[in-house]
C-alpha cells in the first residue's frame, strides 16, 4: 500500500468511530440539548399615540407616479418638427474610405463612433473630421458625414461588395 492509501484508510476508520460513537449517545437516552430561552432585560420604550402622522399630510406621495405603471401619467406625444427643410441624403460614385467600427448613442441625441482609417482605429464625436468628410449625425445603425455637398449614410461594419 502506498502512502496516500494509508492516510485514506486512517480518515476513514476516524469518520467510522465518530460516527458510531453518535449514533451510541443518540440511542443512550433522551438527553437532548434544549435551548436557552433568555427572557429580554432590557424594556422597550412604548409610544403613545399614532406611530406615523394622518395619511393626509403623505397626499404628494400618494399622487406621485411610483414603481407601478397604473399610476404614471399618460405619456404626451413628442413630434418633432424640423427647423429647415429636409434635404434627402444624397449618393455619388465616390463613398468614404473608412469603416465605421461602432457607435455608441446617448441621451439627448449625444453619441460617439468608432471609425477605421486605413490602420488607424479612433473616435470621432458629431462636428469631427475624417479624411476630409464632416459627421453630421452618429445614429444607433452608423452615421452621416458629407463634404462638397455630398452626403453618404454609412452603417456600422464593412461594405459590402
Amino acid at each position: 500500500m502506498n502512502r496516500r492509501t494509508l492516510i485514506l484508510l486512517g480518515v476513514a476508520g476516524v469518520l467510522a468511530v465518530v460516527f458510531v460513537l453518535d449514533q451510541v449517545r443518540r440511542a443512550g437516552g433522551n438527553d437532548i440539548a434544549q435551548p436557552v430561552r433568555r427572557t429580554a432585560e432590557v424594556e422597550i420604550a412604548q409610544e403613545t399615540g399614532p406611530f406615523l402622522p394622518d395619511f393626509s399630510s403623505f397626499a404628494a406621495i400618494a399622487q406621485r407616479p411610483l414603481f407601478r405603471p397604473d399610476r404614471r401619467p399618460e405619456p404626451e406625444p413628442v413630434v418633432t418638427i424640423p427647423d429647415g427643410p429636409v434635404t434627402p441624403i444624397q449618393s455619388s460614385d465616390n463613398p468614404p474610405d473608412f469603416i465605421v467600427v461602432g457607435v455608441v448613442t446617448g441621451p439627448e441625441g449625444r453619441g460617439a463612433a468608432t471609425v477605421r482609417d486605413g490602420t488607424e482605429t479612433r473616435r470621432v464625436y458629431a462636428g469631427d473630421t475624417v479624411q476630409g468628410w464632416r459627421v453630421d449625425t452618429i445614429n444607433r445603425d452608423g452615421i452621416v458625414v458629407t463634404r462638397d455637398g455630398q452626403r453618404w449614410s454609412l452603417p456600422i461594419g464593412e461594405p459590402e461588395d
